[in-house]
């Protein structure tokens, strides 16, 4: 679970690195030094002494926005010509994170023990790092309007990894600004292709000079999820899928062209508003939800359900469906802690692979006989 930390465009009107997309890194001297497969969040440029990371358009509508940051383990390595860009200095040892994601990415690395303060310590899944939540290691420095400045201030972060959601939210940046916090925006929730937010463990291996090790380990991930893409791919029965629940009487229906109609699509199922083009969720009434829910063989992510029977009495017309039947319906909750930690927004991040295994278990069981539920479950 994510908690949406409102952090501002500020940090960078303030630190001279919005640039538009067409900025010629070129006429610094600098190289690609490998351009994401899937991710079209970041870039890096790199250099003997140094490294220029670019961040692209990393909250929701924005448009031709890029963030720069040098990484470098020592400023003095770094040009004039990038003296007002932020610096950050590598390998970082002491971080903040305000988003479970990026804990995963971070523990992935071997660096967890970094981790100085997180937003929402209930919802971290992850063991090893809530055990140094209990021990007093972590620390809980708040969310959104609630952010905690003076916690903030005592960890004294080499960097930390924020993400917007939206242009709108100057105030809070200033203050982290004042207060000379470095600042790094993260955008990996805004990736559409499974493979695309996994590929965001690069980004953070620059920040602790692991890019090699951290190649390695993506590219096993791309390579296994690809063979069960090609697995799947040749099947002719493709259930129809429904996800999610309403919320308030408006169903937030995943857009056809978005992160979960990917999985469904690539794990061998027909995602029945596939016709979309939103990469967001789109809002629907629940007469027009339940007019193709009918049609559905098989229902994933409910929301916050946990039995069949709590999805019969969230609305009447739910008992009808053939799907809740039939009882085809799994939820992506098998990991979650007594707080509401769920790992599939932790670790399921960074491997993909294994979620698309969940799924394509679930639409063609004949397939992968021997598979096991890692993030999910059917609810009785």
């Amino acid at each position: 679970m994510r908690r949406l930390v409102l952090l501002g465009i500020a940090v960078i009107l303030a630190s001279g690195c919005v640039r538009n997309n067409n900025m010629d890194v070129g006429q610094q001297g600098l190289t690609v030094r490998s351009s994401a497969r899937y991710a079209s969040g970041f870039e890096v440029f790199d250099h003997e002494d140094f490294k220029l990371l670019h961040v692209y358009n990393p909250w929701q509508n924005s448009r031709d926005i890029t963030l720069s940051y040098v990484l470098a383990e020592d400023d003095a390595l770094i040009p004039d010509s990038l003296k007002e860009v932020p610096y950050i200095k590598t390998p970082v040892g002491r971080v903040i994170t305000l988003s479970t994601t990026h804990v995963a990415m971070i523990h992935q690395l071997g660096k967890s023990e970094t981790i100085k303060g997180v937003s929402g310590t209930g919802f971290i899944y992850n063991q090893e790092v809530r055990d140094r939540i209990n021990a007093g290691e972590v620390l809980e420095v708040g969310y959104d309007q609630g952010l905690n400045y003076e916690t903030i201030v005592s960890l004294d972060p080499d960097v930390l990894f924020i993400y917007g959601v939206e242009s709108n939210i100057r105030a809070t940046s200033e203050k982290l600004i004042e207060l000379r916090i470095p600042v790094v925006f993260c955008g990996e929730y805004l990736e559409t292709h499974p493979l695309g937010k996994a590929e965001w463990i690069r980004f953070f291996s620059l920040f602790y000079n692991m890019e090699e090790n951290t190649d390695l380990f993506f590219n096993r991930v791309d390579s296994t999820y690809q063979s069960l893409v090609e697995l799947a791919a040749h099947q002719e029965d493709k259930p129809k899928v429904l996800t999610g629940l309403p919320w308030k009487d408006t169903w937030y229906m995943a857009g056809g062209k978005s992160f979960a109609a990917r999985l469904i699509e690539d794990a061998g199922g027909t995602y029945l508003w596939k016709e979309n083009l939103s990469t967001e969720a789109i809002p629907l009434d629940l007469e027009s939800v339940y007019a193709r829910a009918v049609r559905a063989d098989i229902w994933i992510n409910p929301g916050a359900a946990n039995t069949i029977g709590e999805l019969n009495r969230f609305d009447e017309r739910f008992r009808d469906l053939p799907v809740l039947l039939q009882g085809m319906v799994f939820s992506n909750n098998a990991r979650i802690n007594e707080m509401g930690g769920n790992d599939y927004w932790e670790s399921g991040t960074i491997r993909p692979d294994l979620v698309l295994a969940d799924l394509i278990g679930i639409f063609h069981p004949d397939l992968l006989t021997d598979h096991r539920y890692i993030y999910y479950r059917k609810l009785k």
